[in-house]
């Protein structure tokens, strides 16, 4: 079984390691997840392992050299859960799979519990008017035998998980459950058999359709609303069109596509990869993957991200990666690891809950004794009662439900959380520090005119430069593509962060960026002048002999950047501007956005230094950024947000990606996550409170145990549907 669930799992090998995303069937409770984490972290080689209880999602990674993939699947399966891909059609085929099992077992509890019902009906009159010997002891025999497939077939995951929890030493959600349903069934049976007593199996019965019920209900809800990246991952195709060079068409899976493949997109299909626009024209929808609802045109040659839906005709596109590389599958991957991680506060209700399991157990046993003392007849009845009732799973529930609504909330208007504290971060957030290239501004920056400083012409050093920006993906770049030639090649070039490029055309080493960068390739004698290190006010080109051109580049600003700036201030930030650029451009934007501080020619370390300031006066620290030189910054900061179109290496030190680029967004997400730590308290304090107002009550026996079972299913039921309602608004 391991290793044909190996073969649809979602995993992958670098140098690094390898890592694997799949579905853990069967884990209900705080103590589950743990179990998890503890199996398969002892395991040689294992280097992470993250259990999300919410989603039911388990992130591995480990060194392949001395561990594979189907011995973490059997030490999953030997701890008791399923191992589930994540998609496809094995995934599709696995969930349909589990909800009939789920219904059938609601199914038999639901009918034996009006069965026995009627039953009990029968027994509770013939107690008051007279009943028939025979008749009774037929009732009682009825009712039992209808109670042991209830118990044995509907009960099993309850019975298997306290099973598996006492068998690694630990006290699980289940252990109470499990407990509760034995005792009842072992006391009716030996009533029934001895034709003395009250019986329990009506309650049995009950106990457990609800149970199940309010269980296939939150799992309903927790994957029809609260898992954003599992939409993503399920809008690629299996299978894509491809074109051959000589003109025929394939059918091919979607992990054969490579750069360079010719596609054929049909009309209202998915764009399965990164690719280029062939066709002349196409209209796209990019609401899942930027949040943008409205359909976007393109022209031949623009970039198609993967993900975006044809509206159109029927298109081609060149891809420009393959499926596993591409934008998508990367944000994914982000989502993935932000779902399989536990915030902090989890964790505490974890902890909480993992203690709460023996409290309930002691309590019981104080409850029966107590009532042993005051009237025998009712001490049982008491001691199922609270056992049902105190089942932590609301408690466990809180804080994950919470931020997986949250996370799919923010996702569904183009904000991809890709770490777990994000959220309880954000809300403490008072200051946003933002960039100004590409962040504040268009980032398609406008070439002015070329001031030359040695032998070569203008079309010369802009042939030169466009070579080097070719390699890189800042903004600054745009503005020299249309200058390229053909003959013009850089090799060997590499981007150093905050000072620029350098690279080899022909026999020669050119630099652009930065007067003082450029000046440490070149031997001219210019370049010792203190007025050379000084002219940062430009983008200077030059070599070893000396400074051959600068450059003046103007960005306009992004046409909802002050409404943007509003919002943040109405969210109670403070708004500080920390720019790579030259200072009077940083000014510049800094006066038209009336922000009052502003810092430009700020190098990596310059932006660490300013974060690490504004942290030392005791600010909560938000930084927005998108080029190499931000992912310093960006991993420093308390939180921080890539935009979509900055560097990967931005993406990957960010705890948020901007999907659509809209700034305004940041401030929703701020005032989302404020509204999700209220949700999570809200949540903790119903959870604390059902069970401190329903343990008295049950313990003086004023509950039943069915209507207990109605309150502990309930009580997790309120958590989840607050969740959901939160996710949708």
């Amino acid at each position: 079984m391991n290793v044909a669930v190996a073969t649809h799992l979602q995993w992958q090998q670098g140098a690094a390691g390898a890592e694997a995303q799949f579905f853990a069937e069967g884990m209900h409770c705080s103590n589950c997840a743990q179990s998890l984490r503890r199996g398969i972290g002892a395991l040689p080689g294992i280097q992470h392992v993250d259990v999300n209880l919410a989603t039911g999602r388990v992130s591995v990674a480990w060194d392949p050299a001395r561990l594979v993939l189907d011995t973490v699947l059997e030490t999953v399966t030997h701890l008791g859960f399923k191992p589930v891909p994540l998609s496809g059609e094995a995934a599709v085929a696995e969930r349909q799979r589990e909800q009939r099992t789920a219904l059938k077992r609601i199914g038999l509890a639901g009918l034996a519990t009006m069965q026995m019902s009627m039953y009990t009906v029968g027994l509770y009159a013939g107690a008051f008017t007279g009943i028939d010997p025979m008749l009774e002891r037929l009732l009682k025999l009825a009712s039992m035998l209808l109670a042991v497939p209830v118990l044995f077939y509907s009960g099993a995951p309850f019975l298997q998980g306290a099973f598996r929890d006492l068998k690694r030493r630990s006290l699980g959600m289940d252990v109470p459950v499990a407990v509760a349903l034995i005792l009842a069934f072992a006391a009716s049976v030996f009533n029934t058999l001895r034709n003395s007593g009250q019986l329990y199996f009506d309650s049995v019965a009950m106990f457990i359709f609800f149970l199940l019920l309010g269980r296939y209900i939150e799992m309903r809800v927790r994957r029809g609303s609260l898992d954003a990246s599992e939409a993503l991952a399920r809008s690629l195709p299996t299978h894509v069109t491809r074109r051959l060079a000589n003109g025929a068409t394939e059918r091919i899976g979607l992990e054969r596509v490579g750069a360079g493949d010719e596609l054929l997109i049909a009309q209202g299909a998915i764009i399965p990869t990164d690719a280029a626009l062939i066709s002349e024209s196409a209209l796209v929808d990019e609401a899942l993957t930027t949040g943008e609802s409205l359909p976007v045109a393109h022209r031949s040659g623009d970039a198609l991200m993967g993900g975006a839906l044809n509206v159109g005709g029927a298109i081609s596109v060149r891809a420009r990666s393959d499926a596993r590389s591409s934008t998508l599958s990367s944000m994914i991957g982000l989502m993935e690891r932000a779902q399989s991680e536990r915030p902090h506060l989890a964790l505490a209700a974890d902890r909480a809950a993992a203690g709460f399991v023996g409290a309930i157990l002691a309590l019981s046993v104080a409850v029966a004794l107590l009532w042993l003392w005051i009237d025998p007849s009712r001490a049982f009845s008491a001691v199922l009662a609270v056992l049902v009732v105190t089942c932590p799973c609301a408690l466990s529930l809180a804080t994950p439900a919470a931020v997986a609504a949250a996370t799919a909330r923010l996702a569904r208007r183009g904000i991809l959380i890709t770490r777990a504290n994000t959220l309880e971060h954000l809300a403490q957030v008072d200051t946003i520090v933002l960039d100004k290239t590409g962040t504040l501004t268009e980032g398609h920056v406008e070439l002015g005119p070329v001031q030359l400083h040695g032998a070569r012409s203008a079309p010369q050093c802009l042939a030169i430069a466009a070579a080097l920006e070719a390699h890189s993906s800042h903004p600054l770049a745009a503005a020299f593509r249309a200058h390229a030639a053909a003959g013009v090649r850089a090799r060997e070039v590499h981007e150093v962060a905050g000072q620029g490029l350098e690279g080899w055309i022909g026999s020669e080493c050119w630099r652009i960026g930065r007067a003082a960068f450029v000046a440490e390739v070149s031997q001219h004698p210019w370049a010792k002048r203190e007025v050379y290190h000084s002219l940062d006010e430009f983008l200077w080109l030059g070599s070893a002999d000396g400074p051959s051109a600068s450059f003046e580049l103007t960005d306009p600003l992004r046409p909802q950047a002050a409404g943007a700036l509003s919002a943040l201030r109405a969210a109670g930030l403070s708004v500080v501007i920390a720019s790579g650029d030259r200072l009077s451009a940083v000014q510049r934007v800094a006066s038209e956005l009336h922000i009052a501080e502003a810092h430009g020619r700020l190098d990596p370390a310059g932006k660490i230094s300013l974060v690490r300031k504004l942290q030392g006066a005791g600010h909560r620290v938000l930084m927005v950024g998108d080029g190499i030189n931000d992912a310093p910054v960006l991993g420093a900061a308390d939180v921080s947000c890539a935009m979509g179109h900055g560097a990967a290496v931005a993406h990957a030190a960010a705890d948020m990606l901007l999907l659509n680029d809209s700034l305004q967004l940041i401030g929703e997400a701020v005032l989302t996550a404020r509204a999700n730590a209220r949700l999570v308290r809200a949540n903790l304090a119903w959870a604390l409170g059902y069970n401190l107002c329903a343990v008295p009550l049950a313990a003086m026996g004023w509950v039943p145990p069915w209507v207990a079972a109605i309150g502990m299913s309930c009580s997790s039921l309120f958590v989840v549907w607050r969740a959901q309602r939160f996710a949708r608004s």
